[in-house]
């Protein structure tokens, strides 16, 4: 009797395990979190207005039980490794800069011509404009959450100003890009390959006499002190992307994709480009009450100058044409750029 009731006993422990473990798995199941790395400091304006934000937003419309862990300032990934970091899973979503991954983005690389977008807005705009007919095919391997861009590209000089396109010629510039390096050569400058935190000090020893980099550079990489002048010629911006693991998107529960995609759409891409352009103004207002003149060109010193780097739209269409019909994606961006100015 005693045998027969241990053996009962034991039975019912191990179903009322069972039943435990059956009713707490979904419980557990259904409380997720999300990696998302970056490579910039807390401080930046992306972490503090599209980060935190998506985090936020995220955890408040499913009721905590979908929650994004920020990593920020390249614990996970810097901006050459952060694709790989994606793919691999180091990270479930991750920020992309496509200039700093070279043949990854083929398609996209057209976004890094110069002299076509007038802000962040502009270029985001475009960029939603055209995705789904001509660069889709570069994010197949992803799940694309939004997309914005950085501001764009001004010309910062310590000593004297450039105002017209003659003024280039001699000039030690700052590049960033290998197009960025050919637009400074055929305008009559000298490119300088140098890292953005290292340009404050090139500056001062005289290494470079000038920079093409963003307004909010003179803040945020303190040229506030060492710039004269700023010429506005919008050169170029960096089209950014969010992108997450496919793997793990697949994976998620329909209400946590439901949360994302209500998130991160095309408004909140807007949004965050729009902090930058908001940025851009507060920086103008900044370098005019330091002083720092900042010009303009004429409207036929920059037909000039389109005219002087127009072998750079012809040369990307060229290095491509056998992949894809560039022609047409090239065309398409500056009809689109045109109408969503």
């Amino acid at each position: 009797m005693r045998k027969t009731n241990f053996f009962i006993g034991v039975v019912l422990f191990f179903a009322l395990g069972i039943l435990v473990m059956g009713h707490g798995s979904p419980a557990v199941a259904q409380n997720i979190e999300l990696k998302l790395a970056h490579f910039m400091p807390t401080m930046h304006i992306q972490h503090r207005t599209s980060f935190v934000p998506f985090s936020n937003k995220i955890a408040e419309i499913t009721g905590g039980k979908l929650t994004i862990k920020i990593y920020p300032g390249g614990t996970l990934g810097n901006p050459r490794t952060m694709v790989d970091a994606i793919s691999k899973g180091i990270t479930d979503i991750g920020f992309v800069l496509p200039e700093m991954v070279p043949g990854r983005f083929p398609r996209s690389s057209v976004f890094e011509l110069p002299l076509i977008f007038e802000n962040s807005v502009h270029l985001t705009k475009v960029m939603y404009d055209l995705y789904e007919r001509y660069f889709m095919e570069d994010f197949k391997a992803f799940k694309v959450l939004w997309f914005n861009s950085s501001p764009v590209n001004q010309l910062h000089t310590i000593k004297k100003p450039v105002l017209k396109v003659a003024d280039f010629k001699g000039l030690r510039i700052r590049s960033s890009s290998q197009i960025e390096s050919q637009l400074i050569k055929n305008l009559g400058g000298n490119p300088v390959g140098i890292p953005i935190s290292e340009l404050s000090v090139a500056l001062q020893k005289g290494v470079v006499d000038a920079a093409l980099t963003p307004f909010a550079a003179l803040k945020s990489f303190k040229l506030i002190d060492l710039t004269k002048h700023i010429t506005e010629i919008n050169n170029s911006a960096s089209l950014m992307l969010y992108l997450m693991n496919k793997k793990k998107w697949n994976s998620l529960p329909d209400y946590a994709k439901k949360a994302i995609d209500q998130v991160a759409n095309r408004d909140f891409g807007l949004k965050a480009a729009g902090f930058y352009v908001q940025e851009d103004i507060d920086m103008i207002k900044l370098a005019k009450e330091k002083g720092i003149q900042i010009h303009k060109l004429s409207e036929a010193q920059m037909t000039e100058m389109e005219s002087r780097t127009s072998g750079l739209r012809k040369n990307w269409v060229n290095k491509y044409q056998k992949r894809f019909a560039s022609q047409e994606i090239l065309d398409a961006l500056l009809a689109s750029a045109k109408a969503n100015r």
